[in-house]
């Protein structure tokens, strides 16, 4: 009976622990290594630099900048070179299509926004769709560093992403020193 007992602790005991940070080790992405098209990833980086400028906007706390890089973002989803994707693939070009109408929308409502704590949550759902749709199609071009910080008014915490392993915290400039990157898109 006192080994049940001991049993049953140990399970308790596991099933009560959290990890530290519960954002960073939750599944909101999967990589796709096989989908990769070196056309498509070539074809994203012009996106992807837009998304680094819309990120240095949120880094400022510039709204201006900030909506400006949306802007630009949104005209570079709307005039995304298709042809570049594998013509046999009609299901990966549905999902790429609808993650660019995700990513769009995404985007037509940052600009809507109007106080920093919708803001911040609105760039963390284009990052999650951004990252979405570059994992789906195993995007190889470029290493992908995943940062997660924990925030108190988003339970998962806060995402986005970059070309190095370290960075600011973009969305709390009160912590100082660099954020390490939790994980790497290409190793999902």
């Amino acid at each position: 009976m006192k080994t049940y007992l001991y049993i049953i602790f140990a399970l308790l005991m596991i099933g009560c622990a959290s990890p530290e940070n519960p954002a960073a080790t939750k599944e909101l992405w999967e990589f796709t290594p096989k989908n990769n098209h070196p056309n498509f990833d070539r074809a994203c980086l012009p996106l992807l630099n837009s998304y680094q400028e819309l990120m240095k906007g949120v880094a400022a706390d510039d709204t201006a900048y900030l909506f400006n890089a949306a802007k630009n973002m949104i005209q570079l989803t709307d005039s995304f070179p298709f042809g570049v994707l594998a013509p046999t693939d009609t299901v990966l070009n549905d999902q790429i299509k609808q993650s660019l109408s995700a990513i769009n929308a995404e985007l037509q409502g940052l600009i809507a926004e109007q106080n920093i704590s919708a803001i911040h949550m609105a760039t963390n759902m284009i990052s999650v769709q951004f990252l979405n749709m570059l994992g789906a199609v195993g995007f190889k071009e470029r290493n992908i560093y995943i940062f997660n910080v924990n925030d108190e008014n988003v339970e998962d915490g806060l995402i986005w992403f970059g070309w190095n392993k370290t960075a600011e915290d973009l969305y709390h400039k009160d912590k100082k020193g660099e954020v390490t990157a939790q994980q790497l898109l290409q190793e999902k």
